[in-house]
Parts: structure tokens; sequence; C-alpha cells
């Protein structure tokens, strides 16, 4: 089996897999869309919500921007975050404020709301490590392959996630490698 990087343009990244069954490509693409843990806000509290968004709609707004994921940050760990506007102005993701230096929006410019002369908005939360199978907020990214040849696959890898596109890539590759060792000892145990 050989992975290959083909190209990487306009965010994507191309991919080749050779020598490999339906079976593992798709085990592939499945791990980099649930399996590898994502930074995404999962508690939040509407303090106030002038705008003209219901808070549950912005609440799921505020749950659909990925953060990058700090350095030392581990799995039961949570981050902080707050938004605190007045007046009229477009809120957007780079407003937010984190606890973490290190967790930041990855598109810093998605508009979460716009408010207009005298309206306020104040809203804190958490966000947390999770993955893609425990909810769709925690995908690592659009994944998709074509078979061009027997045994060949080309990957198109676009992250939505706080990784790189090869960090996904990696990142899922270690997630199966974890998998498969856990799934050795168990067999073992037999």
């Amino acid at each position: 089996m050989k992975l290959e990087i083909l190209n990487e343009e306009d965010d994507v990244l191309e991919a080749q897999l050779s020598n490999a069954n339906p079976a593992v490509a798709n085990a592939l693409r499945r791990s980099m869309m649930t399996k590898v843990p994502t930074l995404a806000i999962k508690e939040l509290h509407i303090n106030q919500n002038e705008s003209g968004l219901f808070d549950e709609v912005l609440a799921n707004r505020m749950g659909q921007i990925p953060l990058t994921i700090p350095q030392n940050i581990d799995e039961d760990d949570t981050v902080h975050i707050a938004v605190q506007q007045e007046g009229e102005t477009a809120v957007h993701a780079s407003d937010i404020q984190a606890g973490n230096d290190e967790a930041e929006p990855v598109n810093p410019d998605a508009l979460i709301v716009e408010l207009k002369e005298g309206q306020e908005l104040t809203l804190e939360g958490e966000a947390e490590l999770n993955t893609g199978d425990e909810h769709a907020k925690h995908q690592g990214g659009t994944i998709g392959y074509q078979k061009t040849d027997d045994g060949q696959f080309v990957f198109r890898i676009e992250s939505t996630s706080g990784y790189t596109n090869k960090e996904l890539l990696q990142q899922s590759i270690q997630e199966i490698k974890d998998e498969l060792d856990e799934f050795e000892e168990a067999v073992a145990e037999l």
C-alpha cells in the first residue's frame, strides 16, 4: 500500500492511495471525517441578544465555528469563550475571545450576526475537543475519493478544522493505527 500527495491547491489536497481496496479507502475517509478530535463550542450562555436572530439560531452559528487546537490541551479540558459587542457592527468569528490564546477561529471572517444601532450581544461558553462521530460540528473536514484504477483511489481533502490538510491526513492515519493496536490487544486477551 502506498499513499502519495499529488498536489494542494485552493485549500484542497489531493492524495493517491495505491495497492488498496475500497474498505481501506473508506476507512481512511471515515477516519478523517469522524475520528480526529477537533475543538468546537459545546455550551453557550447568551446573556444579552438584541440582534435579529433567535438565540437558537445564534447558538447554532456559534457551534459551527471550528477553533484551532492549543498544543497542551487534554481531551477533558475546555476552553472558555466570550463575545461582547454593541452598536451598529458586524460580529465576526474574530470577535470571539478565548481563554487560551492558541484557540482561535479557523475562519476569522465568518459572519456571526449583524447588530444595528443600540443593539447588544453578550455571550459566553465552553469549547471542547470531540470527534465527528459524536457531533457533525467536530468533523475534520470534507473528504471524498474516486476509484481511478484497480486498487487506486484519489482523495480530495479539504480540512474545515484546526488542522492543515496534511495534518488531518496524518492524524487520521494515527487514529487508525491506534484502533488497530487496541484491536490487536483485545484479540490477544481472548
